[in-house]
This record gives structure tokens, C-alpha cells and sequence, in this order.
């Protein structure tokens, strides 16, 4: 674990169920560590992984360590049925196991978990593995998320509101303002953010999935990524498709007026204003830029002309010059 890595209490097998010191909350029960070899074929990845998974150098030493010693640290698992297991912490060493052959992993059983405490898994054992400022946007979006809504869970209202209302065009309630307490402060301290970025990194979060990795590989920007998570997951998928068919690159432009209409959005206005963006676009004039030297330009012209008298003056020692190349 990094240095700069979030510190946590340690809950029963080193991961705490909810990650807040906030408020003194009654303990959730959970049941009784049973530390297991499961055959890996039995264990699926979390319904809604949230974190990139190892590739290329990162995956080959992972896989080269559990050849020489094994799979050192159990993985977490939640029991599904009788011999089906979902994988809360250790997504990277069962894939790596797979790869080195293995047939077997040792695992820590928890049954029975909310879905909120199970995405508490998730996501504090990658808070563990490292920084926050080393994840992805996306991957700040999840831990952000999971803290916020614990937040909520409690009752509790901060500043956040406020930046999450801005985004939304709405204004906090005097109720709300009232109950804020310094959950901004904690928040911006815990992970040098600004409390804006914190709402902005929240409010990705509703983006699915193809658009969190455009997001993180830098194909789109925050603020098309902020104006896009504002429309329905059917609404961002009939984007999506429609983009993709038609070759259009979304920009800033085009995912604010998405946003400004997402309550009467239909997949065919979605093309057809597409289709509109591209014919546009295609019959804009085109120019050409040609630079001329300042002692010329001083030659002929003065520094009061402006680019239109300085362009018809061109336009007719051109159509001199050829009218006389020509006789």
C-alpha cells in the first residue's frame, strides 16, 4: 500500500464494510470468516466491476509471483448459490491464477451482503492496492460514490449538495444548508480535491460503462462526459450507437444540447440532429490561412484596414495579374 494511501480501520479480514468516520452507527453483523480453496471455475467477476482490470507487464509479474508462491493473500468472495461464488477483492489474482494454471484458490466466504456493503468491498480493496490520485476518473467516480451515498445513508448533508444542485441548475434547500456538516472538508482533505471536482467525479458516475472508458482514456472530455451522464442509460446508449454508426465525434456542443433536451429525447431525434451536425459541417466554406511578411503588409496596406478591404485589395491584383498573363 502506497504511503499517501487513504488510512482505514481494519475490519475483521482488513477491509472495512463502511468506509466512514462520521458517525458512531451500530456495527453491521456479519457472518463468521470461512477461509476455503475454491475451484476458480466457480467464481464469477462483480456484477458491476468498477475498476480496471491488470494488463500486458503489470498482469505477466502477477502471474510469474503466483507461479513461485502461490496465491498469498485470499481473495473475498460472496456466496451466490450452493458452488457459484461472486468475487468481491481479488479480481487481478484470479485471472492471474487462471493463467498460471491454476485449478484452485484459497477464498474468504461472506454470505448474505447488501449491495452497498458489497461494493464497500470492492471498492476499499482497491483504495489498499493504490492512490486515489492513481485511478482512472471513473475509478475516483466509484470510491466517491460509495462514500457519498453512505453519507446520504446517515442522513447527513454537506456542501457537496451544493455542487451537486449547481450541476443540476437547482439551488440547495435552507433545510439542507442547515444540516451540512464538514463532510466537504474531510472529503477535500482525504483526496486534495476541490469540492466541485467532487461532484463532478460523483455525477460521472451514472455514465455506463463505453462511455467511463472514453472518459478514462481521454476520448472525451469531463465536460462531455458531465453533459452526457444527465441522460437516461437508454438515452446514453442511443447516442452511442448512433455515433458510431453515423462516424459523428461527439463534442461539447452536441452533448449540451443533449443535455438540455434529455427529457424529450427520441433515438431518432438523436440522429437527426446528428445528420444535421455533419451536413453543416460538411458545407462550411473552407479557408485557407496564408501568412504574408509585416514589411509587405505595411507596403501596400495600412494598419486601419480591415481583413475585408485588405482581402478585395488581393482579390483584384490577382485578377490583374492573370488577366494580363493570359493576353
Amino acid at each position: 500500500m502506497k504511503m499517501d494511501a487513504p488510512r482505514r480501520k481494519i475490519v475483521s479480514d482488513a477491509v472495512d464494510l463502511l468506509t466512514t468516520d462520521y458517525e458512531e452507527q451500530e456495527a453491521t453483523v456479519l457472518p463468521a470468516n470461512q477461509i476455503v480453496d475454491i475451484n476458480t471455475d466457480c467464481i464469477v467477476h462483480y456484477h458491476n466491476h468498477l475498476f480496471h482490470l491488470y494488463e500486458g507487464e503489470r498482469l505477466d509479474d502477477l502471474v510469474q509471483s503466483i507461479q513461485d508462491n502461490g496465491v498469498l493473500t485470499p481473495v473475498i468472495v460472496m456466496r451466490l448459490d450452493e458452488g457459484t461464488y461472486e468475487m468481491l477483492a481479488g479480481h487481478n489474482r484470479l485471472e492471474a491464477a487462471k493463467l498460471a494454471g491454476l485449478k484452485r484458490i484459497p477464498a474468504i466466504i461472506k454470505e448474505k451482503l447488501s449491495e452497498q456493503e458489497a461494493l464497500a468491498y470492492v471498492v476499499e480493496t482497491n483504495l489498499r492496492q493504490r492512490s486515489f490520485s492513481d485511478m482512472y476518473p471513473s475509478e475516483q467516480a466509484a470510491v466517491l460514490k460509495v462514500q457519498y451515498s453512505q453519507i446520504l445513508s446517515q442522513g447527513r448533508r454537506s456542501d457537496i449538495i451544493r455542487e451537486l444542485d449547481a450541476l443540476d441548475g437547482g439551488e440547495s434547500t435552507s433545510d439542507q444548508i442547515d444540516q451540512r456538516l464538514d463532510s466537504r472538508g474531510r472529503l477535500a482533505k482525504e483526496y486534495n480535491l476541490s469540492p466541485s471536482s467532487i461532484a463532478r467525479l460523483i455525477r460521472v458516475f451514472e455514465l455506463i460503462e463505453p462511455y467511463k472508458r472514453a472518459m478514462d482514456n481521454k476520448e472525451i472530455t469531463m465536460q462531455i462526459a458531465i453533459n452526457l451522464s444527465y441522460l437516461s442509460k437508454a438515452t446514453q446508449g442511443w447516442v452511442l450507437d448512433k455515433s458510431e454508426k453515423l462516424g459523428y465525434r461527439l463534442d461539447a456542443k452536441a452533448s449540451a444540447e443533449f443535455r438540455s433536451q434529455r427529457n424529450s429525447l427520441s433515438e431518432d431525434d438523436i440522429e437527426m440532429m446528428m445528420i444535421g451536425w455533419l451536413q453543416s459541417k460538411s458545407e462550411a466554406p473552407k479557408f485557407q490561412t496564408i501568412k504574408m511578411d509585416a514589411s509587405v503588409f505595411q507596403k501596400y496596406f495600412n494598419r486601419e484596414d480591415k481583413p475585408e478591404q485588405v482581402q478585395q485589395t488581393i482579390l483584384q491584383a490577382l485578377e490583374m495579374y492573370f488577366a494580363n498573363a493570359s493576353a
